[in-house]
């Protein structure tokens, strides 16, 4: 592969990860709990630090996941994600973006993600 092919293939991957993260926030915000769970590998690991006592809940597979989303509803968050910085290596891919969330109890906060093609 030539470097330009190499480049191409970056831009690509980083233009994927950015569609990727606003489907997560589209179907989060319709409340489509499968939609949103596909979007996760099957050995994913979710870990959510946003508990009243600073706790971590960590989610591992999508099976865990789907039951830890089961108090998704329709139009109950909106988040909206910017501020996107992605480093792709080949099939994988280590990111971070800034997340806005709307809704009855707004917040701000991140995400670190890592992708895996």
């Amino acid at each position: 592969m030539n470097d330009l092919e190499r480049r191409l293939g970056i831009l690509e991957a980083r233009y994927e990860i950015s569609a990727l993260r606003s489907k997560y926030c589209w179907y989060t915000t319709r409340g489509m709990r499968d939609a949103v769970v596909a979007l996760f590998t099957e050995d994913c690991l979710f870990a959510n630090a946003r508990q009243p006592d600073g706790a971590v809940v960590e989610v591992r597979g999508q099976n865990a996941l789907s039951t830890y989303l089961a108090r998704m509803r329709p139009g109950r968050r909106v988040p909206m994600v910017m501020n996107e910085v992605t480093d792709v290596y080949g099939d994988s891919a280590e990111g971070t973006c800034v997340m806005q969330s709307f809704s009855d109890d707004p917040f701000v906060g991140h995400y670190i993600d890592s992708f895996r093609r």
